[in-house]
């Protein structure tokens, strides 16, 4: 479980690329559009994150099932933000 949920921890290595300078979704004109966009990239690494401690809590408690759900959830968006990352 550890290892599975420890991948949720790469964005918070990667942070410094999500918090300045990464535009992973794009620009706008729209100044509105725009912090949409932010808030969505800064959620790339701080929701993995989360799901990090939720998922050891979870299976802590002996919720197994969901810990692993919830672990399995923060890998894919883990994967998903770090190949739009660098992309």
């Amino acid at each position: 479980m550890l290892a599975l949920a420890g991948v949720n921890l790469l964005p918070v290595v990667l942070s410094m690329f999500y918090l300045f300078g990464a535009t992973p979704f794009g620009t706008s004109e729209s100044p509105f559009i725009r912090f949409l966009l932010y808030v969505l990239t800064q959620m790339l690494w701080l929701v993995p994150l989360l799901l990090f401690f939720f998922s050891l809590d979870l299976y802590r408690r002996g919720y197994e099932r969901i810990g692993i759900t919830l672990a399995s959830i923060g890998c894919l968006i883990t994967i998903t933000g770090t190949i739009l990352l660098f992309l």
